[in-house]
């Protein structure tokens, strides 16, 4: 796998591409078979996400002869199917019940196995299954592990409760925050790329979607482009780009500049026809954001961290772009086809925790965007509309 950057000179109209490659050990551990005994509980298997990336994930993880022999998946469902298992989520008898059916499979490997319940259901789902997870005492099993989809809270002071909620029935080593943009083998590769701050003018990272909300619409009405793509993926994609090693300290130095208005920093936008496709007339949720930020850090004096994001542009891709005080412009795409959350599964199975965000990373982010919320809690008059089709 390679993570590759392209200089562009205006004075000379030329392009260099680059190739940085990962290093061999990296490769080696990511195609090695995974030995210890695992049970993965999917609670959500019927759900879009499953079905699109999970599944295929984990039939991908089978196919390269990755998983352990002893492996099983357990596909927690609601509906009748006679290869899932059926449970009411808010029934804390049906979480004995799941009890005991894990206690079984183990019984037949004659071995323990590591439990992975991963939660692939909405935030407000999430926290009432981990306290029965916790009541009926199956987070206190050893070598269980918690994985949880975004969004993590809906602003810093809800993302300090959701923690503390979580915190009553699992200790934070057993908790992994999945941010599939961390998973993506381009934003690792960021690990291979030294930012060159000297004569640096400005970094921007955008993501450009050439879909809509599609069938989404529930869901983003409650979300929004900058709970849904701002919060998690892009300001951690700048935090790689800043200190890939350090990802919490460089979150820690950023924040929105709030002497001036924060309209010069802070944009928003809607595309028109969101409204009919979410049948209310006067949502004022956004579809497209810009943030611009600064860094406390000495070596980022005077420069600039613009995010950007948006649905229903005229184009899909994901870039950072280092603009230099001598017009040269540096590119490095993030644009990838492979199915991240194989590495989302392999590395909680390894019980490598690098790539998950932690507790800490997710009330920086909210901190970082508390000025941005407030400011819309208290007028929408800065929401502008676009065409859809339009550039980012």
């Amino acid at each position: 796998m390679f993570l590759y950057y392209i200089i562009y000179s205006k004075e000379s109209r030329t392009l260099q591409v680059r190739l940085f490659t990962r290093t061999p050990n990296t490769d080696i551990i990511a195609t090695m078979k995974i030995t210890t005994p695992t049970i993965i509980v999917l609670v959500g298997i019927t759900g879009d996400l499953a079905k699109r990336k999970l599944l295929p994930a984990i039939n991908s993880l089978r196919e390269q002869n990755l998983l352990p022999d002893q492996f099983e998946l357990v596909g927690v469902t609601r509906r009748d199917d006679s290869t899932l298992f059926k449970m009411d989520l808010g029934d804390e008898n049906d979480y004995d019940r799941l009890k005991k059916h894990l206690e079984d499979i183990e019984k037949k490997w004659g071995m323990p196995a590591q439990r992975l319940f991963y939660l692939s259901v909405a935030p407000t789902v999430s926290l009432p299954i981990i306290e029965l997870l916790g009541k009926v005492g199956l987070s206190n099993v050893p070598h269980t592990k918690l994985l949880l989809e975004k969004p993590f809270g809906t602003d810093l002071e809800n993302a300090e409760d959701v923690l503390i909620a979580i915190d009553k029935h699992f200790l934070d080593s057993q908790v992994y925050r999945i941010d599939h943009y961390l998973a993506k083998n381009t934003v690792r590769a960021l690990e291979h790329h030294t930012l060159q701050t000297k004569d640096l003018k400005r970094i921007e990272i955008v993501a450009s979607e050439k879909i809509g909300i599609e069938d989404r619409g529930d869901f983003y009405e409650q979300t929004g482009a900058l709970r849904d793509f701002i919060q998690s993926h892009l300001l951690e994609v700048a935090a790689m780009t800043l200190s890939p090693e350090h990802r919490l300290a460089a979150l820690r130095q950023l924040f929105i500049p709030t002497q001036e208005p924060i309209t010069d920093f802070v944009e928003r936008g809607q595309y028109n026809g969101y409204r009919d496709a979410v049948n209310n007339p006067d949502s004022v949720v956004e579809t497209k954001v810009s943030i611009g930020l600064v860094s406390l850090d000495p070596n980022l004096e005077g420069v600039s961290l613009i995010l950007k994001t948006g649905k229903a542009l005229d184009k899909k891709s994901t870039d950072i772009t280092l603009f230099y005080k001598d017009d040269q412009e540096e590119v490095i795409s993030l644009n990838d086809t492979e199915n991240a959350y194989e590495n989302v599964f392999k590395d909680a199975m390894r019980g490598d925790k690098k790539f998950f965000i932690s507790s800490e990373e997710v009330l920086e982010t909210w901190r970082i965007l508390a000025p941005a919320q407030d400011a819309w809690r208290k007028s929408s008059d800065d929401l502008f509309f676009y065409e859809q089709g339009s550039s980012i």
